[in-house]
């Protein structure tokens, strides 16, 4: 959720009339199943009880999606050390959502590098 949030779920609006243009299907792509790496490891803690917590819960939902703005952090290194790597260092504002277009423009990708020689 907190990926999504920072990487896809961009908002459009129309300047006229304010309307919504992002509101269906077609634009707005949560992220799913296929989204997760093939190489995801976790672990759950064995014996790790919560007498204080409301049915012994750990936590909810939400409490994950404070630590999804590193996402964006790590966006911002990796756009930092392709501009170093094409020698065009500049300042750039990195807002949420780092679409993928907004990406591109930040690392400076010229054309003539895409080639394959």
């Amino acid at each position: 959720m907190g990926i999504g949030y920072w990487l896809l779920e961009e908002t459009i609006y129309d300047e006229k009339t304010g309307k919504n243009l992002t509101n269906g299907t077609w634009d707005y792509k949560p992220p799913t199943s296929k989204d997760i790496p093939i190489d995801f490891r976790i672990q759950l803690l064995k014996d790790a009880p919560n007498p204080i917590g409301i049915l012994r819960s750990k936590a909810c939902g939400e409490p994950p999606l404070c630590m999804s703005c590193s996402v964006l952090f790590a966006l911002k290194h990796a756009v930092e050390a392709a501009q170093q790597e094409v020698g065009q260092e500049t300042y750039f504002p990195l807002d949420g959502p780092a679409t993928v277009e907004v990406i591109q423009q930040a690392c400076m990708t010229d054309m003539e590098s895409l080639k394959i020689n």
